[in-house]
């Protein structure tokens, strides 16, 4: 039952494959080089398949790199800090609720980054994408938390 299935199936398989060709001009695809493949399958049926040969690569080809592609692409690597600044408007009660509800910190990690804020003045929330970064700077600064974000290398 089974090696019928199969026969069927690479029967239709190879019907439908020369199906697409046609007898008149050369198809766009036939003119690449292929290598040729035979699969037998259990069966005495051979199956036989073309796979295109890998393009050649030019060793002494050299790409041109843009300085700032190349920064623009450390910055995106390194990440982005999220910063909190002491204000003497909120409870720290607030902020540490805001941390852990927004930016997903545990209990323990937003009481200490709040208590750094407060007694030191800034504390680094964490290191994020830039998308994930803007997004927490947009929603912990309309709950009135003071924030910014700064790329990874730029800590003071």
């Amino acid at each position: 039952m089974f090696s019928t299935i199969k026969l069927i199936i690479i029967a239709a398989i190879s019907l439908s494959a020369s199906a697409f060709v046609s007898q008149g001009a050369r198809p766009a695809w036939r003119s690449i080089p292929m290598h040729h493949v035979e699969v037998q399958t259990a069966t005495t049926t051979t199956l036989h398949m073309a796979v295109a040969a890998p393009a050649p690569v030019k060793k002494d080809q050299k790409q041109a790199v843009d300085e700032n592609d190349t920064d623009e692409q450390d910055a995106k690597d390194r990440g982005w800090l999220v910063r909190l600044y002491n204000d003497p408007m909120n409870k720290r009660e607030f902020v540490a609720r805001c941390l852990t509800e927004i930016c997903s910190l545990d209990d323990g990690e937003a009481y200490n980054v709040m208590m750094k804020a407060h007694q030191v003045g800034i504390a680094v929330i964490g290191n994020y994408h830039q998308e994930m970064a803007e997004l927490y700077k947009m929603r912990l600064s309309g709950e009135g938390l003071y924030i910014d974000m700064v790329p990874a290398d730029d800590e003071e």
